[in-house]
């Protein structure tokens, strides 16, 4: 069986066991825009897609994302939440291209000046960093306001999103980092056993919470500004989450615990967000550092974060940490 490319190159299914390339992603900007690239490297972050910085001797540089053929779906996710929510104000970059049929689902975006907010935040002043957190809370805002289904968890759409409360959200979160961490021994799973029990403690009040919608990758990645603190927007958005918007707060407090960062951008966040630092939100800043330590030993999309001692060291300090907080919140 033969598949057609976006560029009238046919595909075989040999060709589908390939990974997407640099070379396809240059093909693609050569297909839309006319002229060969300078450069093309791909961006080292990332588990789901093949992302490729595109520039070239003249014109303003460009994003290609490449998916597999299992990751249709989620392209498809990120067209249709493109035109969702960049008219309503949300800054995502601008979609110039898409083929969603092509063997490897492609998109062409906007090149967005800067990089994470994780490599830039360290280098900010608090006002800077106060700065990107008003942004983040009012694109929250705006996302808040689309529709829901009065369903829970991640999905595109607001009716098909999987549960029908939030706690069950959670728990197939902490199922998820069970099963990685018993796969990869790195680390002690009785430390999800704690986090679950605290969860089931907590689950009455975690079941009152409405199913808003918000952008759950708003983190230390994704969330794009420049060396100067100017704030770019945000990229990879294929979903929305339905459930406490300040989930996404609290993985990107569990990411600086870990790894080093400014906390108090989360606290402005929530400030301006007018959301709470309480004992549910430790709870999910808790789970998201078992979901980081979940993440070690396991290759993702060819990217992986080498796992040390010292890291994990750090992981493991930074849950006694959460796991304080979240007892006296």
């Amino acid at each position: 069986m033969t598949f057609s490319s976006p560029l009238g190159v046919r595909m075989t299914d040999d060709a589908l066991d390939q990974t997407p390339s640099g070379e396809l992603a240059a093909e693609i900007a050569v297909h839309v825009l006319g002229h060969a690239p300078r450069s093309v490297k791909r961006f080292e972050t990332g588990t789901q897609h093949h992302v490729f910085d595109v520039e070239f001797e003249r014109g303003p540089p460009v994003v290609v994302r490449l998916a597999d053929p299992s990751g249709r779906a989620k392209m498809a996710g990120a067209v249709h939440l493109s035109g969702l929510l960049r008219p309503l104000g949300v800054p995502l970059p601008a979609l110039l291209a898409d083929d969603l049929d092509a063997a490897f689902p492609w998109i062409l975006l906007e090149r967005l000046a800067g990089k994470d907010l994780g490599a830039v935040a360290p280098g900010l002043f608090q006002r800077q960093l106060d700065r990107v957190a008003a942004e983040i809370a009012r694109a929250q805002a705006i996302t808040a306001r689309t529709r829901s289904a009065g369903r829970y968890g991640y999905a595109t759409l607001p009716e098909d999103a999987p549960h029908a409360a939030w706690s069950q959200v959670l728990d197939a979160h902490l199922a998820r980092s069970r099963r990685r961490i018993a796969a990869a021994d790195l680390f002690d799973v009785g430390l999800v056993d704690m986090a679950q029990a605290k969860l089931a403690a907590m689950r009455s009040e975690l079941n009152e919470i409405g199913p808003t919608p918000f952008l759950h990758d708003t983190t230390t990645k994704n969330v794009i500004v420049t060396l100067g603190g100017g704030f770019s927007g945000i990229v990879d958005v294929d979903d929305l989450c339905f459930g406490d918007p300040r989930y996404p707060a609290a993985l990107t407090l569990a990411s600086m615990m870990a790894y080093g960062g400014p906390a108090s951008y989360v606290a402005a966040w929530l400030r301006h967000a007018g959301q709470s630092d309480d004992a549910v939100f430790r709870l999910y800043v808790a789970l998201f550092i078992l979901d980081l330590m979940s993440e070690h030993g396991h290759v993702f999309n060819g990217n992986i974060r080498p796992s040390t001692p010292e890291d994990r060291a750090a992981l493991y300090q930074a849950f006694e940490a959460s796991a304080s907080h979240m007892t006296r919140a």
